[in-house]
């Protein structure tokens, strides 16, 4: 260790030695989640583990095996699943109420029920323990021991779990819709792990404004003149859908367009003698992807009532992205207040056995890999460093986010013991994004098809 520790003192003193430890020991890991504290900050009011009363998404049903129990962690509440005598998948708290070992570290020795690993505790998918091993058949525990159940669902061979403390609402109400139909929708997902809160997971979704910058260079982008959404200073107009959703209503990218109703590619930004972008290449090739970009525009959209467009409770993204005729599900699920498990649903409605066979054949290619690694690896990378307990100097192109937190403060499921006295009315956040609308509807009017109260975000629903 003499020789080890000698070296590092060698190696520190050489010219760019300061570097190992610059920031600190926390290096290039993610910020430790904080919330803010100011009460004129709707942040406060948003739980740092997310609403327990609604369902959430878990894992497909055949990640659930017959012989060994499954652990994984929902809301800072530690859950085991495993399959009952039927093959349904159930939940139970992930804790032997004998002696509060993990039934996770068990086994499902017996088939269809979870044995505790330390006194053999068995119990069935309701909780009840129906054997107690160590203690031979006469056990006194069988019949009083219960372990606290969690009631699932399996829709699309993905498990979903009521994570509430009351009786489970239909499952309807918090689930997509498509996720009913029948065989003709090809449902696919996969699931990662992102090492930030849940809220800053969530937000960057409505953060489309960051595309032509944090993903100009994805493989998805580089197909597009713009590398997504046109550049604009002004925000989306959120509408409280149902005070369920928020749904932004497009319109505002023609800003900058010039007198020919074309934005330019290249603008030029006189406070740094710069253009961005730097340089034109990306026009060699976009053309072509245009034609079938013109193409796929004629594409039947996927049809799916409004509230389950744009931001959905307790914790979901849902817009068509990857082209008209595809819904794009980004649902953010809390795990600890630094990690949060990231569920995506891509749903199509396709009517041929060949063609549902070619999406899932081409998502497992490629299509995944595109928009749920290449795509938003560039979104975590950037937003995993946000301090959440600063205070924000907001733009008028955040206005969907702001719109976002008002819903969830105000209408969320169970949110009311959150809900605190220091923010009434318009925080001064939202005032800030309101002016800025405000000045710029002003100055340009005309440029989208939607009003300028609208614009300035002084429609009721408005964040």
């Amino acid at each position: 260790m003499g020789l080890i520790s000698g070296a590092k003192k060698i190696v520190g003193g050489y010219p760019g030695g300061w570097k190992q430890n610059a920031r600190g020991y926390q290096g290039s890991a993610t910020p430790p989640f904080e919330q803010p504290v100011n009460p004129d900050d709707r942040r406060t009011q948003i739980p740092a583990l997310g609403y327990r009363e609604y369902w959430y998404p878990v894992v497909p049903a055949k990640d659930i095996g017959k012989k060994k129990p499954v652990g994984i962690k929902m809301l800072g509440e530690d859950l085991v699943f495993f399959k009952d005598k039927d093959g349904e998948v159930q939940a139970l708290w992930d804790y032997c109420p004998h002696r509060g070992v993990y039934l996770s570290f068990g086994d499902c020795h017996f088939e269809g029920f979870v044995s505790c690993a330390y006194h053999g505790a068995t119990f069935d998918g309701d909780g009840e323990c129906v054997e107690f091993i160590t203690e031979g058949p006469d056990s006194k525990m069988v019949g009083r021991l219960k372990a606290k159940k969690f009631p699932t669902a399996t829709l699309k061979g993905m498990v979903f779990v009521w994570m509430g403390e009351g009786e489970p609402v239909p499952i309807e109400e918090d689930v997509p819709p498509e996720l009913f139909e029948d065989n003709e929708m090809v449902f696919l997902n996969t699931i990662r792990y992102w090492h930030c809160n849940w809220m800053i997971a969530l937000e960057n979704q409505s953060d489309a404004h960051n595309c032509f910058w944090v993903h100009r260079d994805s493989l998805i982008q580089l197909r597009s003149r713009t590398g997504g959404r046109p550049r604009t200073p002004m925000g989306y107009h959120s509408t409280n859908v149902k005070n369920v959703a928020v749904v932004a209503s497009r319109g505002v990218e023609q800003y900058y367009k010039g007198e020919d109703g074309k934005v330019p590619y290249q603008m030029y930004y006189p406070r740094i003698d710069a253009k961005w972008p730097k340089h034109q290449f990306r026009l060699m090739w976009t053309w072509f992807f245009e034609i079938f970009d013109r193409m796929n525009a004629k594409r039947r959209p996927f049809d799916t009532p409004e509230e389950w467009q744009g931001m959905h409770l307790p914790g979901m993204h849902r817009l068509r992205f990857g082209g008209p005729s595809v819904m794009y599900t980004r649902w953010c699920v809390p795990v600890e207040k630094d990690l949060t498990r990231v569920v995506y649903f891509r749903s199509y409605r396709i009517k041929t056995k060949l063609g549902r066979l070619w999406e899932r054949v081409t998502f497992k290619l490629y299509r995944n890999y595109l928009f749920h690694y290449n795509f938003s690896d560039q979104d975590y990378d950037a937003m995993r460093t946000t301090r959440y307990q600063h205070p924000e100097y907001l733009s008028a192109t955040d206005s969907h986010v702001v719109g976002q937190r008002k819903l969830m403060v105000e209408h969320a499921r169970g949110g009311e013991k959150y809900r605190t006295s220091g923010v009434s009315g318009t925080t001064t956040a939202e005032r800030m994004v309101e002016d800025f609308n405000k000045d710029l509807a002003e100055e340009k009017p005309a440029i989208t098809n939607i009003t300028t109260d609208q614009m300035a975000g002084s429609s009721p629903s408005a964040g």
